[in-house]
């Protein structure tokens, strides 16, 4: 499926803000009239009604039947909601001992997901059998559902940016360039991140929106790691290693960490570690 190239006319980033606007006013309030959105977000009336149209052209929003207003007076409503009946989001999370791939609506619903093991395989293995459960997923779901994106999330250093798996600690992931592959392999664009970073995102995408002013993830598993958002928005660092904590060192803990060092959280807290000492 051929990726959708960005609008680079005048005006069209403008235009495209506007619409993410809209987007984001219906996802957390929907349905909802275009009046209201209007009021709530500052925007004219008219960039409401072109930002609406234009989302519900490309099948991201729909109309609703006509409601009178709270009085019963006055010109009736349409309100629009999000159309959660066309597109789909593949998703992927690599854990230590499997990989678990989902496919989601625009809600942020599962649909459906496989969880899959991948002991001795390697990453470019991994990935093609990911997306081969993922096609088989959306073909079981209906032919209605046209996947629009990927999203990759796993422990470790995951650099964003670059697309590239920094440090993770099954052999064969650090530095492979996880985006490439899969854009080559679904012709879709790739979203990729930590887990922690992902549960963040979740967040601030679906979750309770006065939360998105100050939120903070500790992810304590088989990796450790961290992830923090302010005023809806995550932050990455440079390089994304914001919130990339398995280093840090814990006072007299002797654990010795695959980094050569003794002490980091991860090497001291981990699931692995915490096993270990139980058996």
């Amino acid at each position: 499926m051929a990726r959708t190239q960005p609008d680079t006319r005048r005006g069209a980033g403008r235009s495209g803000a506007s619409a993410g606007t809209v987007l984001r006013t219906v996802l957390d309030r929907g349905p909802i009239a275009r009046s209201t959105i209007a009021r709530v977000t500052g925007l004219s009336p008219a960039t409401v009604t072109t930002a609406s149209a234009q989302l519900v052209e490309r099948g991201l929003l729909r109309e609703l039947p006509e409601i009178s207003g709270p009085t019963g007076l006055g010109r009736p409503h349409v309100p629009v909601d999000l159309d959660d009946s066309r597109f789909v989001v593949y998703g992927i999370h690599l854990a230590m001992t499997h990989v678990t791939t989902a496919l989601l609506d625009l809600r942020g619903q599962v649909l459906a997901r496989s969880r899959d093991p991948h002991l001795g395989l390697g990453p470019a293995e991994i990935l093609r059998n990911a997306v081969t459960t993922l096609e088989a997923l959306a073909a079981r779901h209906g032919d209605v559902s046209v996947p629009i994106g990927v999203g990759f999330a796993a422990g470790g250093w995951i650099d964003s940016e670059s697309g590239v798996v920094r440090e993770h600690p099954i052999p064969g992931w650090n530095g492979y360039p996880v985006r490439a592959d899969l854009e080559h392999r679904t012709g879709l664009d790739v979203q990729m991140d930590s887990h922690a970073r992902a549960l963040i995102d979740a967040e601030v995408l679906f979750g309770e929106p006065r939360a998105r002013d100050s939120v903070v993830q500790l992810f304590v598993g088989n990796v450790v790691d961290a992830a923090f958002a302010t005023g809806g928005v995550v932050h990455h660092g440079p390089r994304a290693a914001a919130g990339a904590v398995a280093h840090v060192l814990v006072e007299n803990s002797v654990e010795e960490c695959t980094c050569g060092r003794t002490g980091c959280v991860q090497a001291t807290l981990s699931d692995r570690v915490l096993v270990g000492r139980a058996m």
